[in-house]
């Protein structure tokens, strides 16, 4: 009988991280019960995951669970930021470029200590990774099956995006692009007008300690509204658009039907450079 000491030398404890686990279940359309019993793990223990009270677990057990959901064991124990369709295009902050946290061309993670802990701020939301990795993942491999099947006008599409700084990285372009068209912050920067500011302290007025505390204690309450808010539309903005976005093109996929690639590369080039204006190729296509 194998000792346990050697047991856990061979099976040692790594990291995992509950809401990245319960997103990827979910985005599977399964249960926690559901999950448990594909990877042979009790619910108990698969819930404590889930739940974020459990911090660590046996590898064998991550890598179940990782290969279930088909995704990297890495990205469930927050050891990448990124699934791997969205790392490429993303700038390290060694770049030290520090622009909004949108999802842009210019888009920069604020990745944590080597030794901190994955939450959703301190990446992209883990629901909307999935669903633009799911999306993006589907589109390259119809792009590249009509590419080898010489598609002339796959390939034309293709090299329309190497331009610039993306010249050789065509690739990481579409799938950027692709991953912008399911993103909450880019749809309201498209459509909704800047928030307005927040109302001004009046300067000739004396705040008491209390009054400075409760004025700061409002502002608090205010931003984690306003964050938990966009997380939670960032979520669900990406997994109804990468849905209905995949249902509209499901015949391309399956190679039922061709696509148009003159009207998708209108899209993405409408996603990659404009805000409200509408190309007139796309409305002359909509006639």
């Amino acid at each position: 009988m194998p000792r346990k000491h050697r047991q856990k030398r061979e099976d040692p404890l790594v990291p995992i991280v509950g809401i990245r686990v319960r997103a990827a279940i979910e985005w599977k359309g399964l249960s926690v019960n559901r999950a448990a019993g594909l990877i042979k793990v009790s619910q108990q223990t698969l819930d404590s995951i889930v739940r974020g009270k459990t911090k660590r677990c046996y590898r064998s057990l991550r890598d179940r669970l990782a290969a279930s959901l088909d995704l990297p064991a890495t990205w469930l124990g927050g050891e990448s930021d990124l699934v791997p369709s969205l790392t490429p295009w993303l700038p390290y902050p060694e770049l030290k470029h520090r622009p909004p946290r949108v999802v842009d061309e210019n888009l920069m993670v604020h990745r944590p200590p080597a030794d901190g802990e994955v939450t959703e701020r301190s990446t992209l939301p883990p629901r909307y990774q999935l669903a633009a990795h799911k999306l993006a993942t589907e589109v390259s491999q119809a792009w590249r099956r009509d590419i080898d099947r010489g598609n002339r006008e796959a390939k034309a599409a293709l090299s329309r995006l190497g331009v610039g700084s993306w010249k050789g990285r065509e690739w990481e372009r579409a799938m950027m692009l692709i991953a912008r068209l399911v993103s909450a912050s880019w749809w309201r920067r498209l459509l909704l007008k800047p928030p307005p500011l927040p109302e001004a302290i009046d300067p000739k007025r004396q705040y008491t300690d209390a009054e400075w505390f409760a004025l700061g204690d409002k502002m608090t309450r205010k931003n984690q509204q306003r964050i938990a808010e966009e997380l939670e539309a960032a979520d669900q903005i990406a997994v109804n658009a990468a849905t209905a976005l995949a249902a509209a093109m499901r015949p391309w996929f399956e190679n039922k039907r061709e696509l148009s690639y003159r009207r998708f590369m209108t899209t993405l080039e409408w996603a990659s450079s404009g805000f409200g204006v509408t190309p007139k190729d796309l409305m002359e296509d909509s006639k």
